[in-house]
């Protein structure tokens, strides 16, 4: 991100976004566990976890539909 555009987010969103980036590499059990320990993880940590497993699932999964939803389904399918 530019310094000119990081100046147009919160500390906080930069936060979420670098947990974003941080959490994409990782494999999906991983994400599973984060999203799952609430004691161990932040929550901004635990949501961008479960931003990428969203992201990541397979269709039979999300089953093509809008981001809530498929959260939603995600969530049911990983027992999140």
């Amino acid at each position: 991100m530019s310094p000119s555009l990081r100046v147009l987010c919160s500390i906080r969103r930069q936060k979420f976004f670098g947990h974003i980036r941080a959490t994409d590499v990782l494999p999906e059990h991983h994400l599973v566990r984060i999203a799952k320990a609430k004691q161990q993880y932040s929550p901004l940590m635990r949501i961008a976890a479960l931003r990428n497993l969203i992201a990541a699932a397979p269709l039979d999964v999300t089953k093509g539909r809008c981001y809530l939803e498929r959260r939603r389904l995600v969530r049911s399918h990983y027992g999140i």
